[in-house]
């Protein structure tokens, strides 16, 4: 399934718990069952953060290592059904914005709502 273009105001609330100092504009809804983490370092200009974001509120930063010790990368991760992995994401000195990977069970709870913004979220 292809990546979900949204906006600002539909993801405030995943906005708000994983990078609330983010002031771009390219958000992206990415429903998969797992993802592999990669470029966890700067190397090149590229470098990708990670915040795991459950529904129940609570978040979890994937902390930076030194390149030596990191095993995280190449990594795969499941995605389970009551938590998203959010990606903030610079590729060669450039602002690739912001990825929400879900798993895609949770495609309608993260789709916006008539009324502007999420549903359930």
């Amino acid at each position: 399934m292809q990546a979900i273009k949204v906006s600002k105001s539909d993801i405030r609330p995943i906005l708000a718990a994983s990078f609330p100092d983010y002031a771009g504009r390219k958000f992206r809804i990415v429903p998969v069952e797992s993802v592999t983490l990669h470029d966890l370092n700067w190397g090149g200009g590229t470098r990708n953060e990670y915040v795991a974001v459950k529904f129940d509120g609570s978040h979890s930063r994937l902390s930076p290592v030194a390149p030596w010790y990191e095993t995280r990368e190449g990594m795969t991760v499941d995605l389970p059904i009551d938590a998203i992995l959010v990606e903030h994401s610079d590729f060669c000195g450039h602002d690739m914005g912001i990825r929400i990977y879900c798993n895609p069970a949770l495609m309608p709870r993260l789709l916006p709502s008539h009324t502007g913004g999420l549903r359930n979220v």
